[in-house]
Order: structure tokens, then C-alpha cells, then sequence
């Protein structure tokens, strides 16, 4: 049962669907190799606008989780890959928030 969920909300620039979605799936095969086992889905709006998605990463526990963190923050080549993914989207409505779960 995941226990923490890590949620990033922004939009995929026009035209950059394809290049947002390679880069995605780079990036979760990199940390993949690095041990990170957390559960990774990216839902696409179907109402509001178009081009929104949610990246969603579910942790067991809060240790996986700031293992994620640290192999963000520290690993150069996962920081370029996560580039990738940022550089296909567009910022003015991405936002970063963690959950923790209350009822399941």
C-alpha cells in the first residue's frame, strides 16, 4: 500500500507531446537502474486544458521516498533527464506537492 504520493501538475508545451513522453519514460528507467521502486503513472486531462498531466510517483514508505529526493538532487545525469521532461512543458501552472495517506 502506497503510503506517500509525490504529484507533479503542469502542462506539456504545444507541440512537445511525443518529446515530453520519451523523455518520461528515460527518466523512470534511469531511476528504475538506481533502485528507486516507487510506483509511476502520467494521467492526461480529459476535461480542462488539453495539454495538462499529472506526474504521479507512490512510495511505500517515507525512506523510498527521500531516496528519490536525494537521487534528484545528487545524480547528474537524473537531473539532466529531468530537464528533459521540464524543458517539454511549460511552467506557468506546474506545481510539486506530497501526500501522505489518511483512509484507504
Amino acid at each position: 500500500m502506497a503510503m506517500y504520493r509525490r504529484v507533479l501538475t503542469g502542462q506539456v508545451a504545444p507541440g512537445r507531446h511525443q518529446e515530453f513522453l520519451r523523455a518520461v519514460e528515460a527518466a523512470l528507467e534511469y531511476q528504475s537502474a538506481r533502485g528507486i521502486e516507487a510506483r509511476f503513472s502520467v494521467w492526461d486531462a480529459i476535461s480542462g486544458p488539453a495539454s495538462r498531466v499529472e506526474i504521479i510517483a507512490e512510495f511505500d514508505n517515507l525512506l523510498e521516498l527521500e531516496q528519490f529526493e536525494e537521487l534528484a538532487a545528487q545524480d547528474q545525469r537524473f537531473a539532466e533527464l529531468r530537464r528533459a521532461v521540464r524543458e517539454a512543458m511549460v511552467f506557468e501552472s506546474t506545481e510539486i506537492a506530497i501526500y501522505r495517506v489518511l483512509v484507504e
